[in-house]
């Protein structure tokens, strides 16, 4: 499907603006699986003009096949289905309309940020994992993609870089199960509750099927629960705000920021966000016993 050098010794550091992978998809091992989750990295990108429409349709099926044949992955539903999804398109102005419509145009049924459907929303813990696992990766996104970190193809072409590297800190396995393991299922159940038809929703099912073989083994929920509220209090994980007069993390700076913004829009001061609630408490405590 795809036109592009080889990924051996290539410098992916800047992630997705157009994901480029080798045409050939003769090849065997971690290559093999990084082509394949570059390949859907792609797919998941706006099919913009004809040579778009053309991959998408003449080649992207076959790609898939063969990758997943080598890979051992049992895919032979999915890419059919994928083939008569996009046979019922004539021209590529039908695939670009069926993007938006699922993808972009409120209210759009089937978010490719993938976060919210761990969290629920697109500022919540899972993307501080996300931001703290491109740092330690040393992996930024590109300007070209005008979205955030969470976008579905960001996600895809980090796993790839991550499956044919050693990274400090992060390895594949672990950054899938950050978002992808619990997200990739839920968006295909968005997207088949909206368009079941849809080439799209194959391929999303091809990739929570696949993405199965990275998840870590199942935790109870009250496992889950402890691990999500580990990780929101981590200040290791996004940027923290430090007390100004104590000097201990604590709380986000995005938070800190909304906060400011709905004091300011209520005209309200927000000085007091400068300092942690124990300090807080205590100045106000001292002010009391000063004016008795």
């Amino acid at each position: 499907m795809l036109d592009a050098a080889p990924l051996a010794g290539r410098d992916v550091r800047h992630i997705t603006a157009d994901v480029p992978a080798p045409a050939s998809t003769d090849m065997s091992g971690a290559l093999n699986e990084q082509v394949f989750w570059l390949t859907l990295a792609n797919a998941f990108l706006p099919p913009k003009g004809e040579a778009a429409f053309a991959a998408f349709r003449d080649g992207l099926p076959l790609d898939l096949a063969e990758l997943t044949g080598e890979m051992g992955l049992a895919a032979d539903a999915e890419i059919a289905s994928l083939r008569m999804g996009i046979a019922r398109m004539s021209e590529a102005l039908e695939l670009l309309v069926e993007y938006s419509s699922l993808f972009l145009q409120p209210p759009v049924p089937a978010p490719l940020n993938l976060t919210r459907y761990v969290d629920g929303s697109v500022n919540g813990p899972c993307l501080d994992a996300l931001e703290n696992a491109y740092r330690l990766a040393g992996i930024a996104k590109r300007d070209d993609l005008r979205d955030l970190p969470d976008h579905i193809a960001v996600q895809l072409e980090t796993l790839a870089v991550l499956l044919g590297e050693e990274q400090p800190g992060i390895d594949a396995r672990a950054f899938a199960n950050l978002c992808l393991v619990g997200a990739l299922p839920r968006l295909a159940a968005a997207i088949a509750a909206e368009a079941p038809a849809s080439p799209y929703a194959a391929l999303a099912r091809l990739a929570a099927k696949a993405i199965a073989g990275l998840a870590e083994p199942t935790d109870s929920a009250s496992e889950r629960r402890h691990r999500r509220a580990q990780r929101r209090a981590d200040p290791t994980l996004g940027v923290w705000r430090s007390c100004d007069s104590c000097g201990r993390p604590f709380a986000r700076e995005k938070e800190i920021a909304i906060m400011a913004k709905a004091l300011a829009q209520v005209g309200l001061p927000a000085e007091h966000l400068a300092r942690c609630p124990d300090c807080r408490d205590a100045a106000q405590g001292f002010f009391r016993r000063q004016i008795k």
